[in-house]
């Protein structure tokens, strides 16, 4: 079976990613008594909100000629395994952000759930990016990998810092 994708669609389950993630944030952080925490998570909502600009602001540049069905690999391996990237991405399967933040039963659960939802979106948006002709926004989508790997090391280290408690 053939898969075939284009930058549109792409760019859209990106934004989905950073849609759930923002949800999944605020979720935490009215779930939490600890301001500290709460500050942290409301925090994150905020990056994931100009990663939902980045991706709205790529998909409505697309031309037109990005948004049809385009073959971007000839063996489709690297196609397969993005939609296998995307199919086991915490917030793309997992779709009712408000339900897994309903599970994290203590801070420790939403730091680990965190890091999870990150290094998914580092693995995805690498993928994104070789399927992704340059002129559609690959040096851009660089920028937010490198967000994304931040986001992992400051939630890592809040983590270590709570452990600390």
């Amino acid at each position: 079976m053939s898969i075939f994708f284009n930058a549109d669609e792409i760019f859209q389950m990106g934004l989905q990613i950073e849609v759930n993630g923002k949800e999944f944030y605020e979720a935490i952080a009215k779930k939490s008594s600890e301001a500290s925490v709460q500050q942290f998570f409301y925090d994150l909502s905020k990056w994931e909100l100009e990663h939902i600009r980045f991706f709205t602001r790529l998909k409505e540049a697309l031309p037109d000629s990005a948004k049809r069905g385009n073959s971007f690999d000839p063996g489709q391996e690297l196609l397969t395994y993005l939609q296998a990237t995307a199919d086991s991405h915490v917030f793309l399967k997992n779709q009712n952000v408000n339900e897994l933040a309903s599970r994290c039963q203590t801070v420790m659960d939403a730091f680990d759930l965190a890091i999870s939802f990150e290094k998914d979106s580092v693995v995805f948006y690498i993928m994104m990016k070789k399927v992704t002709p340059e002129e559609f926004g690959g040096e851009e989508i660089d920028r937010l990998i490198d967000e994304e790997i931040g986001h992992i090391a400051m939630l890592h280290q809040k983590k270590k810092d709570w452990e600390k408690r």
